[in-house]
């Protein structure tokens, strides 16, 4: 069967049309003829791979990575960049119009990535065993299958280099990949880098780590701070299990970052993407240009680095952040930049927001969620409360979308900017500008 790509999907995917029903196919573009093969129905859509490309779109350029086709996190690694900009721009347009009713004239041209390759800062890969030896890779989209990876293009070169040689030294003492049975082996390698150090965390099983593996692993030039983490959950939606050991070096890693000095633990989030982070901290805060407020709350705040970049457009920052290791990371960068208007509290965005609504006046909410968005109880205390403005940065179109649909009861949408932060992927991180409806 032939279908002809009419547009493309919210995670990358062709979607063409049969029996008046989408037809999701990975890998494929728009305005290409493809022979599909593999159609299989799930009630309101169906979902396809490519037997052959019959007509091939303009666009269409040779993936950088030849390891593209295997691991498949590159959603758009085959079309050239500045379409990639446009795809995304548009996927965010016609998601906001579904769900909020939000014209696609209103949404700013999309801030692209100086840096499209060798960008991403941090990597977190499953480790296994092949052919006697233990290797990185990737577990495909939707499934439980392991395919190494040799080379990665998107990251930072050094974690490419440093996750060589880790690999290296623990096949030489003779590591294995993790026994669900035993309990024991190595898990998955957690590599972080900011301009040429690393923090490297090792995610094993109940497993004692020797002295000798350990001063190897340390004597790796680029590996500044050493971690283990013990994680026996089958299971484990997070990648870190509850204990940390920290194995050697320094305990944090430090940088710096739009001219503030940081400093970060391995379990703390931090955007991964440094340079763009930057232009999308820096964006975040133009909107307060000219402005000055008594309080701003930050929720989901992280190890605070937007409360940092807004602490001069107000009296007072509050970050909220429920993970206790991020707060006490937040407060040591705050006093580190001898930034005294700027406090951080450990707890529930929803109730924490609540509070602090009752105990005093707040001017602008920032919120920066988890792809999953801002849930009821989040949407519900922002409805009912008094904050006069929001700035929302979204990496999620879809619940972006929905967010907003109902934000709008109280907020007008002021501004819109896309952000390219995760090239080669079909993500997307948003900037939205919200003011209370008088």
């Amino acid at each position: 069967m032939r279908l002809k790509i009419e547009k493309m999907g919210i995670n990358g995917e062709g979607i063409a049309y049969y029996q008046k029903k989408p037809v999701f196919i990975e890998g494929a573009l728009p305005q290409e003829l493809v022979e599909i093969k593999d159609l299989q129905g799930y009630g309101t859509y169906y979902k396809a791979r490519i037997e052959k490309i019959v007509k091939e779109s303009r666009d269409r350029i040779r993936p950088a990575c030849a390891f593209a086709h295997r691991c498949r996190a590159c959603s758009m690694m085959h079309l050239a960049y500045e379409k990639q900009l446009k795809a995304k721009r548009d996927i965010l347009a016609q998601t906001l119009m579904k769900y909020a009713k939000i014209e696609p004239s209103r949404i700013e041209e999309i801030i692209a990535n100086e840096q499209p390759l060798h960008y991403r800062n941090q990597c977190k890969l499953p480790l296994q065993m092949e052919q006697g030896k233990l290797c990185s890779g990737m577990y495909l989209p939707g499934s439980n299958y392991f395919a190494s990876v040799k080379n990665c293009v998107i990251h930072d070169p050094l974690i490419e280099t440093v996750r060589k040689e880790v690999l290296h030294i623990l096949n030489k003492h003779g590591i294995k990949a993790y026994d669900y049975h035993k309990k024991s082996g190595m898990r998955s390698l957690i590599i972080r880098t900011f301009q040429g150090k690393c923090q490297v965390t090792l995610v094993s099983g109940e497993d004692v780590l020797t002295q000798e593996l350990i001063a190897d692993l340390l004597d790796c030039e680029a590996i500044v701070s050493l971690w283990q983490s013990i994680n026996t959950v089958k299971k484990s939606v997070d990648v870190f299990g509850k204990k940390m050991i920290f194995l050697g070096g320094a305990k944090q890693l430090r940088f710096l970052f739009g001219g503030y000095r940081m400093q970060i633990n391995p379990r703390s989030f931090f955007q991964l993407n440094t340079k763009q982070a930057e232009v999308l901290y820096q964006k975040a805060a133009s909107l307060l240009t000219g402005k000055r407020y008594g309080t701003i709350v930050e929720a989901y705040s992280g190890i605070g680095a937007i409360s940092l970049f807004l602490h001069g457009h107000a009296d007072q920052v509050i970050g909220i952040e429920s993970i206790a290791d991020a707060v006490q990371n937040a407060h040591a960068i705050a006093s580190l930049n001898h930034i005294d208007n700027v406090k951080f509290v450990c707890g529930d965005a929803a109730e924490e927001l609540t509070y602090l609504s009752k105990k005093g006046k707040i001017d602008l909410l920032v919120v920066d969620p988890p792809r999953s968005g801002l849930d009821y109880a989040m949407l519900g205390t922002l409805l009912q409360s008094k904050i006069q403005e929001i700035i929302y940065i979204s990496c999620n179109p879809a619940t972006l979308g929905k967010n907003l649909d109902l934000l709008q009861q109280r907020y007008e949408v002021k501004t819109i900017i896309p952000i390219d932060l995760f090239s080669q992927t079909a993500a997307i991180e948003a900037i939205v500008h919200l003011k209370r409806k008088r």
